[in-house]
């Protein structure tokens, strides 16, 4: 699950490109100045497209951290097991 993290972190970086590793752990609305309702459209737009899933809308209200955004690909990338874009060069820094 490291490897879902780490594609995580690459799409938080494209996004909040002025945000160290350990403030993307930590980013939520609350902690990030940009984060708003476009970087959060954005933010879905990219997640969706590097794990080649669909994020419900109905999902999406409870997304608004790092933290919560990771727990669900994990549960979405564990869910569907291997057939994930796994091994994809996905973004680049």
């Amino acid at each position: 699950m490291a490897d879902v993290q780490g594609r995580l972190q690459r799409c938080f970086a494209a996004i909040f490109p002025s945000l160290s590793a350990d403030q993307i752990a930590h980013a939520s609305p609350q902690t990030v100045a940009a984060w708003d309702s476009v970087a959060s459209v954005t933010l879905f737009a990219v997640v969706e497209e590097e794990f080649s899933l669909e994020i419900d809308v109905q999902d999406m209200k409870d997304l608004v951290s790092f933290t919560n955004l990771l727990d669900y690909l994990q549960g979405k990338c564990g869910a569907a097991g291997s057939s994930g874009k796994k091994g994809s060069p996905g973004l680049t820094d």
